[in-house]
């Protein structure tokens, strides 16, 4: 998921965009996973005080921007 963040940088992708580019393979899987997923990511990028930052929330889109830009 971090790899279609970093292809689309200040671009807001949906939940449904991001559940079918990691899972859609995967028939059991749920849009939930696209929240714990961030909330993993956001973790990590925070413990590496990194400027870089996931906006959004669940069941919405989501926008990967560094620190001090304009969404």
């Amino acid at each position: 998921m971090l790899q279609y963040f970093l292809l689309n940088p200040n671009k807001s992708l949906s939940t449904d965009e991001l559940f079918k580019h990691v899972w859609q393979d995967q028939a059991d899987a749920t849009t939930d996973l696209v929240w714990v997923y961030v909330s993993y990511l956001r973790q990590k990028l925070a413990s590496i005080q990194s400027r870089t930052q996931i906006l959004g929330e669940k069941g919405g889109s989501y926008e990967l921007i560094k620190q001090g830009e304009e969404p």
